[in-house]
């Protein structure tokens, strides 16, 4: 059977989130107004920020696992010291973990403006290559390279902030970060509340006198 024999298209890492039912708090073209400072501190010190990030994603009983296992190619279980080589030797994929790993616990569907964005930003960096290695004008080749990188280290510092004010601003998390093998922050706040109801239900509950 030809049609059985056809090979299936590879799905997009964010294919699964296209029917999530919630939305970002605010898209990324909307960042640098709606938390300018952090902004500009995920420009100007990514890695610093990516680390911190999923250091509170993992939490103090966490296991670092390199770019949270979302990755096939480097889905290894590393030393946390291993942190510090993700995020300054592959900050985009770092990022782009942490990213994905909000947007599946807090269930948040893709923006396509966002993805334009960080796809517009992967193929400039993918042309200043191509432009470095087949042409001989230096000048052409800087202007691209730079072009890219500033466009790299904008989209990057737009998804970092992006995430960050999702957390601060999202009810289901009340501003903690949602952390590895734990429940939301909401969640674990309607703990004791459910219990002291439970325990109100008891008390109240009618005592059955023994014959």
């Amino acid at each position: 059977d030809l049609d059985a024999a056809a090979p299936t298209t590879m799905p997009h890492p964010l294919a699964e989130f296209k029917e999530s039912e919630n939305e970002w708090q605010t898209p990324m073209t909307k960042t640098c107004c709606a938390s300018p400072g952090y902004c500009m501190l995920s420009c100007f010190c990514a890695p610093c920020v990516i680390c911190h990030q999923r250091k509170k994603i993992i939490g103090e009983d966490g296991e670092y696992r390199c770019c949270l296992g979302f990755f096939p190619c480097c889905d290894y279980k590393c030393a946390p010291c291993c942190l510090f080589f993700e995020a300054f030797c592959c900050c985009g994929l770092a990022a782009s973990a942490n990213r994905i790993y909000v947007m599946q616990r807090l269930n948040i569907k893709t923006d396509p403006c966002d993805e334009y964005i960080i796809c517009c930003s992967n193929v400039m960096m993918v042309l200043s290559c191509c432009i470095r290695c087949f042409t001989d004008n230096d000048r052409l080749a800087n202007c691209c390279q730079y072009t890219a990188d500033l466009l790299f280290c904008t989209t990057l510092a737009c998804m970092q902030t992006q995430v960050n004010y999702e957390i601060k601003n999202n009810k289901l998390t009340q501003g903690e970060w949602p952390q590895l093998g734990k429940p939301l922050p909401i969640m674990e706040a309607a703990k004791p509340d459910a219990e002291e109801g439970k325990k109100e239900d008891e008390a109240e509950a009618p005592q059955v006198e023994m014959q």
